[in-house]
């Protein structure tokens, strides 16, 4: 039967996100704002349900798709796989309305960079599920599935165990990556789709035939998309072989063609080429293609030459076998230790091994060499307590799995090297967070680390940890001016020091120290001719977290001073960004703000889900009887969402402005849920003050449906009063409403 996908719709309420989306709101505002929810909330809500929809088609369309292709081999299914191609290009056509669609779908095996399930269990390997899907920037794997399952309990029911087998019969049928190309969205784009996936239909369903029609690659292997191209251009396989036969010694022989360097396969050989072309169109769906695997490596023409080169020597060992050529080039691509845990990354330096020990048999220095600078840049970004559990001994490490097993990993002598550094790094990192401790002391091991992470001389490195112990006094407490006095030291490491420093003295302990740090780095960003590099490393910092951290503040006004051409308050103590800032228009460096706008673009979902947790720490802190500590009470909160709102502001686009809108409206409403938890009288006027700013940033975006919110939030003048009794909060009131009149 087919599935009743003509139920699954977006509901009205997930639809005004759309017109609310670039912060036009078209709903009636004459109903009653029910007093008992926040508007904060009830926007954050809304914008994942609308995710949540999208996940849900993205999840159903790739079930349906694993389901086609499995049910290929069994003639008496071919009429309900008939009804499931429908239901497939229906979900596509709905999937294609994603406000950030760009027009394709993918999948990848991460590889196993998922904790292993204990063996015997019903989940069974992570090898075998931990796939990635993406359409545009956004995510899903079957944690997120998981997720989504327990939010959505009608149409997510079973969501999460359909795709984990899903899953685990493309790894059966050996599909590693694929992507489906929607283009433009026309009937006759669809109508490809479907022509497409009948033909690979065929292709499944006569594997093991004798009479199979199938076109090898330049490996002699059969390939799925050299077979595709033929039958969706009604080419006979012979013809396309004979082509194939044709370039391969163009790739694969003693004196391979320059000018097809930059092509990994015969098959995007034949793609590129404008005389093929012509005649061959490219089919929109592609299954394992290599290029995939390594197209952040692509940066350059030299890059671009170096990872063909890496792939090609990978698929001359592993052509037969595609998950073991997927995971070896994972091994040696900088994105393949991302996210990654310790055991997974014993395995895989390992494979990495097994290429090193290939390109030397190959006599191939520049592949080894790009190899080992690719290895090392991902381990450059693998969190220090994944080094903190490896046990290095005898030219071997070992690791141990979440069931607590061990198991020792012989690697080859650059990798153990590298692994080495890396260990004693975060051992040196450690000792730098405690600088402000006399006791602690540094040895030529640590200065050897630091001079290698920095590009400098052991002597360098040694002076300086001198400078930065001089930044603290005896009782361990920062000195500003000892820094400022060697900013122009200091400088000269550019980004790299300016990482070290925030990443290990951004949480001092006293909150003295914290602000004093602030107003040194203020200078010191002031000085750096890299900043988009420091912008990067800040707003990484606090948006990959979802926590609420103290110098998450600190960091959007470092975030803020970076986005101007000119700092006003550069010798200035401050713990807040001035809101006349506000005012700067012209000051902007547009390539820090497209910095800036590019992150939130990669990665929104890191960007609601830390609002979220900030919103739900705002309104859980106003209620409480009892103070956490000062910076954990409301008035450090709303700074931040003060903070929040300034940079937003100052940075524009639809989810920036869609926010300062939520968060106009949440605090514009005196019977809002943050004022109905009384807060304290101090905690009203930060409050008040979070509007005033968020009213001021809202009007930057120049919405004409903005001014009968301004209106109605003046007109509730009032209802604010009332919300306590002292003459003073009276007069604060008519100040900020008095300022909103000023700035309509």
């Amino acid at each position: 039967m087919a599935p009743e996908e003509e139920k699954f719709d977006l509901d009205e309420s997930a639809r005004a996100l759309y017109r609310q989306f670039a912060g036009i709101d078209d709903s009636d505002r004459a109903a009653e704002v029910d007093s008992s929810r926040s508007e904060l909330i009830e926007y954050l809500n809304k914008e994942e349900k609308m995710l949540d929809y999208y996940r849900l088609l993205l999840s159903q369309a790739t079930c349906l798709f694993s389901e086609i292709l499995t049910n290929s081999r069994f003639a008496m299914l071919e009429k309900e796989n008939d009804q499931k191609i429908i239901a497939f290009i229906n979900h596509l056509k709905k999937i294609a309305t994603h406000p950030k669609f760009d027009g394709r779908i993918t999948c990848r095996l991460r590889g196993q960079q998922q904790p292993a399930e204990p063996s015997g269990t019903e989940i069974g390997s992570s090898e075998t599920y931990d796939y990635e899907l993406s359409v545009g920037n956004l995510l899903l794997d079957y944690n997120m599935a998981r997720i989504v399952e327990q939010r959505e309990k009608e149409r997510g029911k079973a969501i999460y165990a359909k795709l984990m087998d899903a899953f685990r019969a493309m790894s059966v049928m050996k599909i590693f990556n694929f992507s489906i190309e929607i283009g433009k969205g026309a009937k006759s784009d669809y109508d490809r789709i479907e022509t497409t996936i009948r033909h690979l239909i065929n292709f499944y369903k006569s594997e093991g035939t004798a009479d199979r029609n199938v076109v090898l690659d330049e490996y002699d292997q059969p390939n799925i998309n050299l077979t595709l191209l033929a039958a969706t251009n009604k080419v006979k396989a012979a013809a396309l072989q004979n082509l194939v036969d044709k370039i391969k010694p163009k790739i694969l022989g003693p004196e391979p063609a320059e000018e097809l360097s930059f092509f990994t396969t015969v098959y995007d050989v034949i793609l590129a080429s404008k005389k093929y072309r012509e005649q061959l169109a490219k089919m929109p769906i592609e299954i394992n293609n290599v290029q995939w695997l390594t197209q952040n490596l692509r940066t350059d023409a030299k890059k671009t030459a170096e990872a063909v080169q890496a792939s090609r020597l990978v698929l001359s060992k592993y052509g037969n076998n595609p998950r073991m050529a997927s995971e070896v080039i994972s091994s040696i691509n900088s994105d393949g230790y991302s996210e990654i845990r310790t055991e997974t990354m014993g395995k895989r330096l390992s494979l990495a091994t097994d290429f090193l020990s290939l390109a030397k048999e190959k006599d191939n220095k520049v592949v080894q060499k790009e190899a080992l600078n690719n290895i090392e840049a991902g381990l450059d970004h693998v969190p220090d307590e994944i080094f903190d559990r490896l046990t290095i001994r005898d030219g071997e490490i070992s690791t141990v799995d979440d069931q607590g097993e061990s198991r020792e990993w012989s690697l080859n002598k650059q990798l153990f090297g590298l692994v080495s550094f890396f260990k004693q790094r975060s051992e040196t990192k450690k000792k730098v967070q405690s600088i402000a401790n006399r006791n602690v002391q540094f040895d030529s091991e640590d200065y050897s680390v630091i001079a290698r992470n920095f590009q400098i001389t052991e002597l360098e490195a040694a002076h300086l940890i001198d400078l930065l112990r001089n930044c603290f006094n005896e009782q361990g407490h920062f000195r500003r001016n000892f820094f400022e006095k060697n900013i122009p030291e200091f400088v000269q490491y550019e980004s790299r020091v300016f990482g070290f420093l925030w990443h290990y003295l951004k949480e001092l302990p006293s909150r003295e120290d914290r602000v004093s740090f602030l107003n040194a780095l203020q200078l010191l960003v002031g000085e750096l001719k890299q900043p988009q590099d420091a912008l990067k490393i800040l707003l990484s910092d606090i948006f990959s977290r979802s926590a609420v951290n103290y110098s998450d503040r600190n960091g959007l006004i470092l975030s803020s001073i970076l986005l101007r051409t000119m700092n006003r308050e550069a010798r200035s103590n401050i713990e807040l960004t001035p809101e006349e800032v506000l005012l700067v228009r012209k000051g902007l460096n547009q390539e820090m703000v497209q910095v800036a706008l590019d992150f939130f673009e990669k990665n929104h979902e890191l960007l609601m889900r830390k609002f979220r947790n900030l919103t739900e720490a705002l309104l859980k802190s106003s209620d409480r009887d009892e103070s956490q500590g000062d910076e954990k009470q409301p008035r450090f909160l709303l700074y931040l969402q003060r903070e929040i709102v300034i940079f937003f502001a100052l940075i524009g686009g639809e989810a920036a402005q869609s926010i300062v809108l939520a968060i106009v409206r949440e605090f514009g409403n005196p019977t809002s849920s943050f004022y109905n938890t009384q807060p304290e009288k101090a905690d009203l006027k930060h409050a008040l003050q979070l509007l005033q700013v968020s009213v001021r940033a809202l009007r930057r975006f120049e919405n004409p449906h903005a001014e009968g919110l301004f209106d109605e939030i003046i007109a509730k003048e009032s209802d604010f009063i009332k919300l306590n009794d002292d003459p003073s909060h009276e007069s604060y009131v008519k100040r900020v409403l008095g300022r909103i009149r000023q700035v309509v």
